[in-house]
């Protein structure tokens, strides 16, 4: 009952903040709980690495799948599937945001992409049964499905961060380089220590498997920790004040007004009591004030209020020089609350106006954002995975992508760095990084003679393709959503998702031009060189030391 009571004066505080009215005196709201052990922070780092660590798990098998599918474009070919499948999952997820709950899309996400997993590493890669070309098509499928169920907890995650404080999208953002990380090592740790291609890759998705397990119960123990009730409750009720506000008419005594569809959920009604006529009558029509034709007076609303007295007889049989008037009874913030009703095309309308108003809002840090992951889909992982090496052989794709994912990983923690950058310092940044297409591309092309011979160069170029990556791909996700209010927070969030997806999906496509510029597939561009033919010497004779035999065997 008394929970009842405090949101009823909630909302009346919103309905008497729009008409310009003093506020009630309330509490002064507490702090939020503390994050004890920084819980939350260490959950939502684990959410960053769980949901990106099946594509990182594809692409750092970069060995085996070349080994399993030779002259094939599969790093390509899974790189596009799982952007393209990436985008078509943001889009869905930005219509589905009323629909279901952040708890509902994430644990949607989580089994689909675990099951998956758990697919691809015992019936295509353990069991191996598969024709090769039945084979590359269930990767390529089973990375599209990840994709989705990736896809949908990276958007909702961001969403429900964009509700806590700005370091909760850090510790995501730096989570997700950390899947990177981690990867690296686990490929590096399981190739060295399996010498045999297929086992060495089943027991790389074991451990991936393992960490999304451990991904799963955390998430659940977070959801039910009191910060994050404490922000979610405020998002809530911002939620709650912006719908009691598109219902109302600051302008209007009548604070109730009906909403594009037709239907208000709240309101104030107003209730007059009987006023007396210039002859002493009751006046009929002055009975009730309905200030909004919604509500009748035979309507079934609930209304609280003193009963409403007869008038004295002697007040109506006294001279009218003697008759006072009547004191006049009304009941003020009464909040009547209609059940829900289905979204109508009207609201369908509303959601993509407030959706446009935030992209206007942050367009930006959507543009920054967009421009960065387009350089990086261009070279990683396709044209990284083409780069020859003489001396490293099949050890060079992992190098570099272990380089690109180590300094992605700082440049994520540099992120949280207090530095104000502006907006036109993030796109410039975005807008240099341009210059490492052209340079990467020259690392591998032509196939045959690459113009840059050497193994640092390739290696230097992935160092600050992954720390720019980090860090100019973090800031403006991290202060976009802060451009907002709270209520919108959320959108902000799914639309930084999307012109990031569509960054990628972009880039991904831009690969395959560059493909084309390395030419055909070749060899090795490894100069060999003719063994020279051991000397042949004397026979040895054990009778005496042989000096000629010393000398020519020193010569």
């Amino acid at each position: 009952m008394n929970e009842t009571l405090g949101r009823g004066y909630a909302r009346i505080d919103a309905i008497r903040a729009a008409r310009g009215e003093p506020l009630t005196a309330m509490p002064e709201p507490t702090g939020p709980p503390p994050d004890r052990y920084n819980s939350v922070y260490v959950t939502l780092f684990v959410a960053g690495t769980a949901f990106l660590l099946p594509f990182n798990s594809f692409i750092m098998a970069v060995d085996y799948f070349q080994h399993h599918y030779p002259n094939t474009t599969i790093m390509f070919d899974m790189s596009t599937v799982y952007i393209t499948s990436a985008c078509v999952a943001v889009v869905i997820n930005n219509l589905m945001l009323d629909l279901f709950t952040y708890n509902t899309r994430i644990t949607f996400g989580i089994l689909l992409s675990l099951a998956t997993m758990l697919f691809v590493a015992i019936c295509n890669i353990g069991w191996d049964g598969f024709s090769t070309n039945v084979s590359y098509t269930i990767n390529l499928v089973a990375i599209g499905v990840v994709a989705f169920g990736c896809t949908v907890q990276q958007a909702s995650y961001y969403g429900f961060t964009g509700c806590l404080p700005p370091r909760y999208t850090q510790a995501v953002m730096a989570g997700e380089s950390a899947a990177g990380f981690w990867v690296s090592i686990d490929r590096i740790i399981t190739k060295y220590g399996f010498r045999q291609p297929r086992r060495s890759t089943f027991m790389f998705f074991v451990f991936s498997i393992l960490i999304l397990l451990g991904h799963s119960m955390l998430h659940h123990v977070m959801m039910r920790h009191p910060l994050v009730q404490y922000y979610l409750r405020l998002t809530n009720e911002s939620r709650h004040r912006r719908r009691i506000q598109l219902h109302l008419n600051p302008n209007e005594d009548a604070t109730l007004m009906e909403s594009e569809s037709g239907d208000g959920a709240f309101g104030v009604l107003k209730l007059q009591s009987p006023a007396l006529s210039n002859t002493g009558t009751v006046d009929g029509e002055n009975t009730f004030s309905f200030a909004n034709p919604l509500y009748s007076p035979t309507a079934t609303i609930p209304v609280t209020s003193a009963p409403l007295a007869s008038p004295p007889p002697s007040v109506s049989e006294a001279s009218p020089a003697l008759r006072t008037p009547r004191p006049s009874y009304k009941v003020e913030d009464v909040v009547v609350e209609s059940p829900e009703r289905p979204a109508s095309w009207r609201s369908l309308k509303r959601g993509v106006l407030a959706r446009w108003a935030v992209a206007r809002a942050i367009y930006p840090y959507m543009v920054s954002i967009g421009l960065v992951y387009f350089t990086t889909l261009s070279l990683y992982p396709g044209i990284a995975s083409e780069v020859p090496s003489c001396r490293l052989g099949s050890w060079m794709p992992i190098i570099l992508m272990s380089a690109f994912n180590s300094f992605d990983f700082i440049g994520k923690i540099a992120a949280a760095w207090p530095y104000e950058w502006s907006r036109s310092q993030l796109l410039m940044a975005s807008g240099l990084r341009l210059l490492l297409v052209p340079l990467m591309l020259l690392c591998a092309a032509p196939r045959h003679s690459p113009h840059i011979v050497g193994d640092m160069y390739p290696i230097l170029f992935s160092v600050v393709l992954g720390f720019t990556n980090g860090l100019f791909g973090s800031v403006p996700m991290i202060l976009a959503p802060s451009r907002v209010g709270r209520e919108h927070r959320e959108i902000a969030g799914n639309m930084m998702t999307l012109s990031y997806n569509g960054g990628l999906l972009s880039g991904s496509l831009v690969s395959y031009l560059l493909l084309s510029m390395l030419g055909p597939p070749a060899g090795a561009p490894c100069r060999t060189y003719p063994t020279p033919p051991l000397p042949t010497l004397p026979p040895l004779t054990t009778s005496a030391p042989n000096v000629t035999y010393i000398l020519s065997a020193l010569h």
